[in-house]
């Protein structure tokens, strides 16, 4: 039988997780080019090509002003290209280039190896349940900053 773990340690657990996680991804992800908050957005964009830059914040809880810094970078390295919206001149749509894609496609590549490392002995039913509680967990937090703000 395995000691229960305290209570009050999970902020712990969970920080020491994602700074091994952090530190192994990026470091991966440094080889090919691609710095911190790159991936999620080429992961998006894979999926949501041509969005608007709101869209990307939305998403990614991200005040604008980061995501255009963000996309700057990406837009000189290649990766992306944003044009205006024939409709509205005033809205910018974000496209992957074909670079983007590729590189998405090693990202992505990354991201498996690390997920099949920090899941290596768990059962498939393990590694759902542990999914299903980080999504659980990411929309309780998210719930409660969305009430504390209307209060």
């Amino acid at each position: 039988m395995t000691k229960p773990i305290p209570e009050g340690e999970f902020h712990r657990l969970l920080a020491k997780s994602h700074r091994l996680h952090s530190k192994r991804s990026f470091t991966d992800l440094a080889k090919i080019g691609i710095s911190h908050g790159q991936p999620r957005i080429l992961h998006y964009l894979s999926a949501h090509d041509g969005c608007i830059q709101r869209d990307i914040a939305e998403n990614f809880d991200l005040e604008p002003a980061t995501v255009t810094d963000i996309l700057a970078v990406m837009e000189k390295a290649d990766l992306v290209r944003r044009e205006n919206d024939p409709d509205d001149r005033r809205v910018l749509r974000v496209f992957l280039t074909k670079k983007g894609a590729g590189i998405h496609t090693e990202v992505e590549a990354i991201f498996v190896t690390i997920e099949k490392e920090c899941f290596r002995g768990f059962t498939k039913e393990e590694k759902q349940q542990t999914l299903r509680f980080l999504e659980r967990i990411y929309d309780n937090l998210k719930t409660g900053n969305q009430a504390a703000q209307h209060d």
